[in-house]
């Protein structure tokens, strides 16, 4: 029933009629689904964050922290209240060596975005562990920058989970330093200001539950279908 009332929202979500028939079912879905990962990523994010710098940093694995992650500890000093997920950086150095690690390190790989077969012109790897998801955002530095890309449907073909459109996030590159956190000391962009500025607008030190990227960020661009699609693949 569940993917059902999903499919139906995608499908119809232009049609008037159709949006206002199943999209409030959608959103209670929505809303019950993010209650239940908030509770358990708070619950259990601590633990995950200790295990994933573990099996990452045994196994010489250079990685840091990204996006919501990095916004919380820089801000909050603290994960961030509506957050749903770990965010982590990496660079696009040994995919296999990571997927190998996280897997040894007691992580079960959940969903990938793949442009190409070797991804390297777009991936994105998604692990579970005791409830909480850390996404993996895998980096590749030209000169002075360095961008990951993310994923996301093309607009008015929701019904078509298989592939998604590409999205190339720019960052200044400025080098890395330490941060410590939740008693921790991780890798983050030696200008973190500049670095947040960039995924989360001028005002990214105030908290915004409600914040939307798309009217945000303005490091973003987005690939049309014809220059470049990625492929979805789910393993849970």
């Amino acid at each position: 029933m569940n993917g059902f009332i999903e499919k139906m929202a995608f499908k119809y979500r232009d049609n008037a009629i159709a949006k206002f028939l199943v999209r409030p079912f959608y959103r209670m879905k929505v809303k019950q689904e993010e209650k239940t990962r908030r509770k358990l990523y708070h619950k259990n994010a601590y633990e995950l964050l200790m295990q994933l710098k573990h099996t990452l940093d045994s196994n010489k694995i250079f990685f840091w922290l990204e996006f919501g992650t990095l916004l919380g500890a820089y801000r909050e000093k603290d994960f961030i209240k509506h957050d749903l997920d770990l965010d982590i950086g990496l660079f696009f150095d040994n995919p296999k060596l990571v997927r190998d690690a996280f897997e040894n390190g007691g992580f079960k790989l959940k969903k990938e975005f793949r442009v190409g077969n070797d991804g390297n012109l777009g991936f994105e790897e998604t692990y579970f562990y005791k409830g909480v998801t850390v996404d993996v955002f895998y980096f590749h530095k030209s000169e002075d920058v360095m961008y990951c890309n993310t994923f996301s449907p093309f607009k008015d073909e929701y019904t078509d989970m298989s592939t998604f459109q590409v999205k190339q996030i720019t960052v200044p590159f400025t080098g890395f330093s330490k941060l410590t956190f939740k008693n921790m000391e991780f890798n983050v962009p030696a200008d973190i200001a500049t670095h947040l500025k960039c995924h989360y607008g001028n005002d990214f030190m105030i908290p915004n539950a409600n914040f939307d990227y798309r009217k945000e960020a303005t490091n973003i661009h987005w690939y049309k279908r014809e220059e470049r699609v990625a492929k979805y693949k789910s393993y849970m």
